[in-house]
């Protein structure tokens, strides 16, 4: 039966029809506005549900009978008891409550220990939805005492679409609060919850990562034009969906998200942590299984901040890859526009071009641009593979900038791996939630369009490459710390 996905990201909302098969037949597309001030990022939830009517209702159909819901995460809607926002989202990118977060290990010598132990991550703050529940907690007392419960952007719109507050082992995963230990927790961890002083009444509770979460309310059916028993999945969130767009779930195969954010997914099969190299293990959306956490940061974002700050487009990106050599004529492009994140964490970090020339053209600039990204990467590949144990013999490629052949080519060159792009990989995520929503196999093939295999005529001059790159982070460290500290 076909279904509807809907993936809530950081700059848009998308939805996606799917058919029987799990085979795409629509989709839309809206933009969502950050608003940033220093530590602050917010975005309006009201507009963000606005967004998701606007999307399902263009691609309904009365033979839908499925609808799944995913969205980026470690973000906090403060919702009262009707489900309406008493207060902005709280971004991913929003800094406030890290000082609470790291009080936690100031009050408790041995939580920092417990917190790797059951959970996986440290209370270190930085953007994680345990900082944002602390900080509207005990700063913002009027907010807490107008909210009934702290969601998620998934669970919030699942809680819109059905009336029922439900919330998962993997929604939750960055309130840090949950013991992943064990798979199928349906339960607060009591000795998290004391060291952090959260309130656990307005924490929504736990049901299984595959639960069915409710029925689309009969009222919204009607306005979307929806028929009356269409099934609401519980939220994912998208890192989840990804390793489901990529089938990253099957043996030897690995997810590459590059959108915003460029992200690694594979399969692991317990609780393990690399502090060291930022690499943790999440539960998946899948019964049974973990899901390797390797967030690479800032990616295709520095690229499209570089093509604006050049008077450049996207729809020019792929002439200009063709036009300057591989190896950009010697041209690096660092690409930390907002701080490194695994395999060496620096919220310091900060991008720039390096060996600029009087002969360096703006193609050279470009490509370096997309270069930058896939080193970032390979950078990161080796620690995700030595968390795993296990070797991704083929990635596959999705998000914005899988659209680019170009791109595709320069990944699979610089990482010299086969890498396959999905065929609509711009809304391999939300077709993924729909698939998960029909109860789709986790490690199904995806639907190929093309595989660029590297070449070995680029092998020396991208691995010579790799080793500057990674050079240049550390040779930058002193000088970014003393810029941005």
């Amino acid at each position: 039966m076909s279904a509807i996905g809907i993936d809530v990201g950081s700059t848009n909302v998308k939805a996606a029809r799917v058919d029987d098969d799990g085979v795409l037949e629509a989709s839309s597309e809206r933009p969502l506005h950050t608003r940033r001030d220093g530590e602050v990022a917010e975005q309006d939830a009201e507009d963000l549900w606005a967004a998701v009517l606007e999307t399902v209702g263009e691609v309904a159909d009365p033979a839908v009978r499925h609808l799944g819901v995913c969205s980026q995460y470690s973000s906090i809607v403060p919702v009262d008891q009707a489900l309406v926002p008493a207060a902005p989202m709280l971004m991913y990118w929003d800094q406030r409550g890290t000082d609470h977060s790291w009080a936690v290990m100031g009050d408790h010598p041995d939580a920092f220990e417990r917190f790797v132990e059951v959970h996986g991550i440290p209370p270190v703050g930085s953007g994680l939805s345990l900082g944002h529940l602390l900080h509207v907690q005990l700063d913002r007392p009027e907010v807490h005492a107008a909210t009934r419960w702290y969601l998620e952007p998934m669970d919030f719109v699942v809680a819109r679409f059905t009336g029922e507050v439900t919330a998962t082992q993997n929604t939750m995963f960055t309130a840090q609060v949950v013991d992943n230990r064990t798979l199928g927790a349906t339960t607060y961890d009591e000795e998290l919850l004391a060291f952090a002083g959260i309130d656990a009444d307005r924490l929504p509770p736990l049901v299984a990562v595959d639960a069915l979460a409710g029925r689309l309310r009969p009222e919204l059916a009607a306005e979307l034009g929806l028929g009356a028993s269409v099934e609401v999945r519980v939220g994912i969130n998208d890192s989840a969906a990804g390793a489901l767009a990529a089938g990253a779930f099957a043996p030897g195969r690995g997810g590459l998200a590059l959108g915003t954010t460029a992200v690694f997914l594979d399969a692991v099969a317990d609780k393990r942590a690399d502090l060291d190299a930022e690499l943790v293990s999440m539960p998946s959306s899948v019964p049974g299984r973990y899901l390797a956490w390797a967030e690479n940061g800032i990616s295709g974002k520095s690229v499209e901040h570089g093509m604006a700050l050049l008077d450049g487009s996207f729809a020019q990106l792929e002439a200009a890859l063709a036009a300057s050599p591989a190896g950009a004529d010697g041209v690096v492009f660092l690409p930390w526009l907002a701080g490194s994140l695994a395999p060496q964490a620096d919220r310091n970090a900060r991008g720039g071009f390096l060996n600029v020339s009087l002969q360096t053209r703006r193609e050279d600039l470009v490509r370096a641009m997309v270069e930058g990204t896939a080193h970032n990467l390979a950078w990161l590949l080796p620690a995700v593979e030595a968390f795993t144990g296990e070797t991704m013999d083929e990635l596959v490629f999705f998000g914005g900038a899988a659209r680019s052949p170009g791109w595709a080519q320069t990944v699979a060159d610089v990482l010299d791996r086969p890498v396959s792009t999905l065929a609509h990989p711009e809304v391999a995520v939300a077709v993924a939630a729909a698939r998960h929503a029909q109860g789709a196999d986790p490690e199904a093939v995806p639907e190929i369009a093309a595989v660029h295999e590297p070449r070995s005529a680029t092998r020396s001059t991208y691995a010579a490459k790799q080793e500057q790159f990674q050079a240049a982070f550390e040779a930058l460290q002193p000088l970014h710390a003393a810029l941005n500290a």
